[in-house]
């Protein structure tokens, strides 16, 4: 049965005749009688009787209308879905985000998504970038979203834009008063809040001390959560090692201490697996972030 017969069987059955149903469907009464005679060849059943000028449903003609409407409503509305997703307005994307991702680019980028592709779901992680890239090997996630590796060659690694790390302080901490000359030496006589030493940049900072023969700073409160940082050393004098973009959103309650022995740059993007197909809207979501993340993440205008 031929889904497009059956659309214009629906067409004429409403009309009353083939005449006004041609000039509905904008096709000829030719074309329509076809279709009704392969329809009533295929089912073995007259679905029309004459009557007068016109034509009325045979029994087995408004038994097939009434199962005919909603087979075609649910064509359509497969026919719409799976378009939908091949022009990546549909679909579901699982994303795995760090705290600096989460917090400075996917609230304006999902409002862009949604925007663009309004039936798409988009599943949020939020996790340490190591722990993001288990779940990503493991097929439960599509993209991570934060720091990308070195080398993993199992990864397609996408940089969206550098992010500088730094020793940092609140405002009033006693290290911006002191007339001494800022070392990594003298960075060991403060305490610091940290984040664990499963951590990318937590395992940097401690071998950029051990490099130089100095010991690890001494972490009196190591955190997972790296939100939690920025307020606690505000109000400490706890020292610890943050994105600039951390400072700059801080509205002046921290200093960076100026220290090359304790600057790092690291690439920020995206990770994927290499040999995986991604869907039309996780690549839509990807073109988004390339579009608007950098401006984003700077505190820039969208």
């Amino acid at each position: 049965m031929d889904l497009r017969d059956l659309k214009y069987f629906v067409a004429v059955a409403h009309a009353g005749n083939t005449r006004r149903a041609a000039g509905i469907v904008h096709r000829s009464q030719p074309a329509l009688t076809k279709a009704i005679d392969r329809l009533e060849a295929s089912l073995g059943a007259k679905l029309f009787e004459r009557e007068g000028r016109g034509q009325r449903l045979s029994v087995a003609g408004a038994a097939l209308l009434a199962r005919a409407t909603p087979l075609l409503g649910t064509a359509d509305a497969v026919r719409n879905e799976v378009a939908a997703l091949g022009r990546g307005t549909a679909g579901l994307v699982r994303l795995g985000s760090g705290p600096l991702g989460a917090e400075y680019l996917l609230p304006t980028i999902s409002q862009l998504l949604l925007k663009e592709a309004p039936d798409v779901q988009l599943q949020l992680l939020i996790r340490m970038n190591y722990e993001s890239r288990v779940e990503l090997r493991d097929g439960n996630l599509d993209l991570v979203l934060g720091f990308v590796p070195d080398r993993e060659p199992e990864f397609v690694c996408d940089t969206l834009l550098k992010d500088v790390v730094v020793a940092a302080a609140g405002v009033h901490h006693p290290i911006f008063r002191s007339r001494k000359r800022l070392t990594l030496e003298s960075l060991t006589q403060y305490r610091w809040a940290l984040p664990n030493v499963s951590v990318a940049s937590r395992v940097w900072l401690d071998q950029a001390f051990e490099s130089q023969g100095l010991p690890r700073p001494y972490a009196q409160i190591e955190t997972n959560s790296i939100p939690l940082i920025p307020r606690v050393i505000a109000h400490t004098h706890l020292l610890s090692f943050v994105s600039r973009r951390t400072i700059s959103a801080s509205q002046g309650e921290l200093r960076e201490i100026p220290l090359q022995a304790t600057t790092l740059v690291r690439n920020f993007g995206l990770t994927y697996l290499k040999d995986v197909s991604l869907s039309p809207a996780a690549e839509k979501l990807i073109n988004l972030l390339h579009t608007h993340g950098q401006s984003l993440f700077h505190g820039d205008e969208v």
